[in-house]
């Protein structure tokens, strides 16, 4: 369609360009030949005015084609020069490197728990959210159709309370008070998961720092990582907009931070697996010596050894690698 109109557009200048010349010399002959008439003033304006359109059209036409298509090549030149420099260097070098954008002021985590699959694994690095509360029947239902979730959750420590310092609107004691309810609210969603049921979930309360935000989905059908991670300010984390990652799913840990292949998916993948490492060496070590051990919660109470783990593939790599 636009060809067309193009096609059009040039039609039209050709026809102002030989049309005024052809005016020109047709009003000029009889101007010439009327000579002695009154009117023959009208003739000679007519006839001016048919060369001034053809020559302003035809030099409109030849600045186009040959001053201003160099000229445009130029610009496009230095577009794309700086282009290249500052683009390449930011979305681009970003987009290799996993990013895919900002959500919105909030991360929807209702949208998220519905486009999970089963056999689908979530990884959540959290520390509060007054309103997760309000998710669990959600998060329920997604492990429940075979979701298979393991948490990281900051234990109410000296670490909990300042962080419960800094949240605006959030004293210690409501802290406290709110993540003791979220955790009461896991520990009835694991009595209702039973072995019928086909999703796991793993749940270790820990008492380290508790760097960022992390959500991770590694999506088996897609064999894609996504992940979402924010930061710790005066909101509680779940009022806080969330960076967007995406990668393919990949155990191989030379594409890690040493390689030119790294991105940021791979570097949070690597983190959580190793802060859940950590605690998980802390269970072991309870089961050896026959201690109880508070700070796992699972389910179903038959799946505890799976429940430990991570996903199959990560494990039979880092099994390898540990050979």
């Amino acid at each position: 369609m636009s060809s067309n109109i193009n096609i059009l557009k040039w039609l039209f200048a050709l026809v102002l360009i030989f049309g005024g010349f052809t005016v020109y010399k047709i009003f000029g002959v009889l101007a010439a030949d009327l000579g002695d008439k009154e009117y023959v003033w009208l003739l000679k304006i007519i006839a001016e005015f048919g060369l001034f359109t053809s020559v302003v059209i035809s030099v409109g036409f030849f600045h186009h084609w040959i001053i201003a298509t160099e000229e445009r090549r130029e610009t496009e030149k230095i577009f794309h020069n700086v282009l290249t420099k500052y683009i390449d260097g930011t979305v681009i070098n970003a987009k290799k490197r996993g990013f895919l954008g900002i959500t919105e002021k909030e991360l929807d985590f209702s949208e998220i728990m519905h486009s999970l699959y089963p056999d689908d694994y979530v990884y959540w690095l959290i520390t509060f959210d007054p309103r997760y509360k309000h998710h669990c029947r959600e998060f329920e239902l997604a492990i429940k159709k075979g979701v298979h979730v393991r948490m990281l959750i900051l234990k109410d420590c000296p670490i909990s309370e300042l962080c419960a310092s800094e949240i605006i609107g959030f004293g210690v004691d409501e802290f406290r008070q709110y993540n003791r309810l979220f955790l009461t609210s896991l520990e009835d969603i694991a009595g209702r998961i039973n072995e019928r049921d086909s999703g796991t979930l793993g749940v270790f309360v820990y008492d380290s720092l508790p760097n960022i935000p992390l959500f991770i989905i590694l999506r088996k059908q897609k064999k894609i990582m996504e992940i979402y991670s924010s930061f710790y300010l005066s909101e509680p984390v779940g009022r806080m907009p969330y960076l967007h990652w995406q990668s393919e799913t990949n155990f191989d840990s030379r594409f890690f931070f040493e390689s030119e292949k790294w991105n940021m998916p791979d570097l949070f993948l690597d983190y959580f697996q190793r802060r859940w490492m950590i605690e998980k060496g802390k269970l072991n070590k309870a089961d050896k010596e026959n201690l109880p051990y508070k700070d796992f919660l699972y389910a179903p109470a038959s799946a505890r050894k799976k429940c430990i783990s991570l996903n199959y593939e990560a494990d039979m790599l880092s099994s390898f690698d540990a050979m």
